[in-house]
């Protein structure tokens, strides 16, 4: 599968088609009898959990390898990457069947890649520009689509400390403006490293517009330390969701990296 490059931000679908055929017809049965047979009953298929990771790889130095196996380990739908590097995301490429992955060298690398068909699109932020996924209702199980946005906002510590103050402020006006205005979608999710622990302003903001994941789960754990070998300190990785329930929440360790990944089951709640 090629890279879908970010200089062009048209919604689109990326990779090689997937054949929906059979487990869409087996999820939603039609009226007339299950997988369309009218002589065969009708059942009720739960809906599909949606798994996400969101995960900061440190630009270059997250191990590709360690990545690889965590993919492999957890069976992610969706992966959030930020600080996403070249090197990095030629491993997305590689897992995932769709993608919109925008690599950098400055920390400012962006992308979303998934394995279920998702629309793509980027948005315009003051600082790093979130990346959008959008995914129907027959790919994922809720009724309506998921829309996921993967954000990476400022360091409040990053000097100069008055432009950072200046971004965060604009970054909080953004997403508290999109996550207030109604969505077209079963399920709104915000994901990504948001440099914000619940002691910050920022994430209070946050929480009290959309719910936090990991809080829902019932395993909200440190996922930064200052470095890749250190003790975990802050939390400031997240997930927060409106139309969906959290049924589970877990750190993913991935060798190289200073942030440990957050991977979440989401179910609709309407």
């Amino acid at each position: 599968m090629s890279l879908e490059y970010s200089d062009s931000y048209p919604p689109v679908s990326v990779g090689k088609p997937a054949d929906l055929t059979t487990d869409s017809e087996a999820f939603y049965p039609s009226f007339e009898g299950g997988n369309g047979n009218p002589s065969a009953p009708v059942t009720y298929c739960p809906p599909m959990p949606l798994r996400i990771l969101t995960i900061n790889l440190y630009n270059d130095r997250a191990e590709c390898d360690s990545v690889a196996e965590a993919l492999r380990q957890f069976e992610p739908d969706v992966v959030a990457a930020q600080e996403l590097s070249s090197r990095g995301a030629e491993v997305l490429d590689e897992w995932g069947d769709y993608a919109l992955l925008d690599p950098q060298d400055d920390m400012t690398g962006m992308g979303i890649a998934a394995r279920r068909p998702a629309e793509f699109s980027r948005m315009q932020y003051p600082n790093r520009n979130p990346v959008v996924a959008r995914f129907d209702a027959a790919d994922v199980g809720f009724t309506e689509g998921v829309e996921l946005v993967n954000a990476h906002l400022v360091n409040p510590i990053s000097r100069p400390l008055r432009e950072s103050k200046r971004l965060r402020r604009l970054e909080g006006d953004a997403l508290t403006e999109l996550l207030t205005k109604p969505y077209e979608t079963s399920a709104r999710v915000l994901a990504g490293d948001l440099n914000s622990s619940p002691a910050w302003p920022m994430y209070r903001r946050l929480a009290a517009v959309a719910t936090d994941a990991a809080v829902e789960a019932g395993n909200p754990l440190r996922s930064w330390g200052p470095t890749p070998t250190s003790p975990r300190m802050l939390r400031i990785d997240h997930v927060f969701t409106q139309g969906a329930r959290c049924t589970s929440a877990q750190l993913v360790d991935v060798a190289g990296a200073d942030h440990r990944g957050l991977l979440v089951e989401l179910e609709p709640t309407r």
